[in-house]
Order: structure tokens, then C-alpha cells, then sequence
């Protein structure tokens, strides 16, 4: 079920299949709120919060996504998740947030800046296999030019440099393309 038909179920009293839908994005939550000292029920009750808090905003018409509704929850969720982290007096540890002081104050600000992300994912996408392959290798695994040019089948460790260069420059142009179109997802 895409993000508009979810929309559309709840705005029309078929919660049951846009909640079927929705939990498809439980998994995300559970990993973060296992990495950062929870359970599997803390990341389910978790999941409910913002599943409830969700709702709500579209059955009043109070929601805007700039997003996808995934990175909508995930957002209300680490949100949920580190208030209740301050509760127990602890803090994320094996989930890299950026510092406090840093952090929006208010929702619209963090999912504006989520939505950022959203496009940035949509550039890389749109690079093809190779290019992905070559940027994940790099940034992502960490593996040397020479390797990844022997697992390509480039001519060097110069070649998958330029490639990588090459590929990085794309997903840049791409990105400041998306953003100038305003390629977000707006609803009322």
C-alpha cells in the first residue's frame, strides 16, 4: 500500500489495512530500540505511540508529510525513544544522533531535515547499480580503491577513483536538482 492510499484508508475509516501496512516499518524501530538498551516490547509499545500519534494527525487533518510516512514514524519514534532513554537516565549509545543542541526544537524542523534525506536517497538511487555499488564500497564498507577496483573489473585503483568521483558528482547534481523541483511529498 503506497504512503497516499495509507493517507486515504485512515481519512476513511479503514484503519485495519493502513495499520497492516504500516507495521512493515516495526523492524527499523525494533532495531534502534534494541541498539540503544531496549527490548523488542519497548520497540513495540514504541511503535504504537507513534502509530497512535500518526493517526491521530491524519484523522484531524493536522499533517503535513514532507517525507515518506517511514521516515515520519522512524522520526516520532527516536524522538519517543530518547525522551524515555532521559527517563531511565540513559542515553543512545549505538545509534549516532547528532548532538542535542544541534537537534530541531520542534517536529516540523526535524521532519523537514528528514525529508532532506529522503530526497538524498532518491538521488542515490537514481544513479544506477554500478555507481551504487562502487559509493557503498567506498563510504559504506570502507574498502581501499584497489580492491574495489579489482572487484569491478576496473583498470586500476585510478580509474576507481575517478569513477567514485564521477559517481559522487552525479548524486550531488541529482540531489540539488530534486531539492530545486521541490520534490517532496505534500499532503494535507
Amino acid at each position: 500500500m503506497s504512503d497516499p492510499e495509507i493517507l486515504e484508508a485512515i481519512r476513511n475509516g479503514r484503519d485495519h489495512a493502513a495499520f497492516v501496512a504500516l507495521y512493515t516499518h516495526l523492524p527499523k524501530v525494533a532495531h534502534l530500540v534494541r541498539q540503544n538498551s531496549g527490548s523488542k516490547d519497548d520497540a513495540k509499545d514504541l511503535f504504537q505511540d507513534a502509530l497512535v500519534i500518526f493517526h491521530r494527525k491524519v484523522r484531524n487533518g493536522d499533517l503535513t508529510l514532507t517525507s515518506s510516512i517511514s521516515t515520519f514514524l522512524f522520526a516520532i519514534c527516536r524522538n519517543l525513544w530518547r525522551e524515555e532513554l532521559r527517563r531511565r537516565n540513559r542515553t543512545l549509545t549505538n545509534w549516532k544522533l547528532e548532538d542535542e543542541a544541534d537537534e530541531p526544537a520542534d517536529l516540523t524542523a526535524l521532519l523537514a531535515r528528514e525529508g532532506e534525506y529522503s530526497v538524498a536517497e532518491k538521488a542515490l538511487k537514481s544513479l544506477g547499480e554500478k555507481c551504487l555499488d562502487v559509493l557503498k564500497r567506498f563510504y559504506v564498507l570502507h574498502e581501499p580503491l584497489q580492491a574495489i577496483a579489482k572487484t569491478l573489473g576496473f583498470a586500476g585503483e585510478g580509474a576507481a577513483k575517478t569513477r567514485k568521483y564521477k559517481c559522487l558528482e552525479a548524486a550531488r547534481r541529482r540531489y540539488k536538482e530534486l531539492l530545486s523541483a521541490g520534490n517532496t511529498i505534500q499532503h494535507a
